[in-house]
């Protein structure tokens, strides 16, 4: 093996391992004093911050048109392999729990992209898009979020009441429901 073959080999162990120590930093506990609340940092937000963004149709959606609901907030992006496998769940988890539960989609990804993946992927629920905008909005519901997918649970009351870093699964998705349904 060449010397450039070894430290390229040795600089990819060490971003692996270091993003794997960041993850960990945000794998979901409970939050201090509470254990109703768990979030993924203690610096996320514990209310849903107000946001604006367009949807796949080019219209501009408020946050606003979901308070008073229970919300599954998704940041996913088109090129992200544990986003895309994560949304059918998210489309089943729109129709089994209807009317009790809105799920929202939003992906920091270029809209003819989202566009583009939305008219095969079925989507029951918004899907709002951004880029800068979108990565802000992400950071104001948890600073400094480190990777997609995450998901955030908000309760009626616009509380947050879970952040999930990576791939929700079933099981997962459940027991946040669970607390908020």
């Amino acid at each position: 093996m060449n010397g450039a073959r070894v430290v390229a080999l040795v600089a990819v162990a060490l971003i692996a391992g270091g993003a794997g120590f960041v993850l960990s930093r945000y794998a979901s506990e409970p939050a201090p004093g509470s254990a109703a609340v768990t979030v993924a940092d203690a610096e996320a937000a514990r209310t849903v911050p107000a946001f604006s963004l367009i949807d796949v149709d080019g219209n501009m959606r408020d946050g606003s048109e979901w308070t008073g609901q229970v919300r599954l907030v998704n940041f996913w992006a088109t090129w992200c392999p544990p986003c895309r496998r994560e949304i059918p769940l998210l489309i089943e988890l729109q129709d089994e729990h209807a009317g009790k539960l809105q799920v929202i989609g939003i992906a920091i990804d270029d809209l003819d992209e989202v566009q583009a993946y939305a008219a095969d992927a079925g989507f029951n629920y918004p899907v709002l898009v951004g880029q800068q905008e979108a990565v802000d909005l992400g950071n104001a519901f948890v600073k400094d979020f480190v990777g997609l997918p995450f998901t955030v649970i908000a309760n009626a009351k616009n509380e947050i009441i879970r952040v999930h870093v990576g791939e929700l699964h079933r099981e997962q998705a459940e027991e946040f429901l669970a607390e908020v349904l």
